[in-house]
């Protein structure tokens, strides 16, 4: 395997990471609520990317902004009854 596929690996295996985790939370959340927490959501995800960021710097700069963007979207998609109607 060269250093190519190595790296392209690193950063699939990043990215897969950040959304089985938003994805399971919100999961998690969405099933254990009446109404979707999507405070919790947010928070959670915006708080572990800072952590991440302290603790690593910019060496997992996919895996933050994947966590970001996957928040969002899951935050949109188990709120969208409460933002359409």
């Amino acid at each position: 395997m060269t250093q190519y596929n190595l790296e392209e690996m690193k950063i699939l295996n990043q990215m897969l990471l950040a959304l089985f985790i938003v994805a399971d939370f919100a999961l998690f959340l969405f099933f254990t609520n009446n109404a979707f927490p999507w405070f919790a959501l947010l928070g959670s995800g915006i708080g572990l990317s800072i952590i991440v960021l302290c603790w690593t710097g910019n060496k997992h700069t996919y895996f933050i902004a994947s966590l970001l963007v996957f928040t969002a979207l899951f935050s949109i998609v188990y709120n969208w009854q409460s933002i359409v109607h």
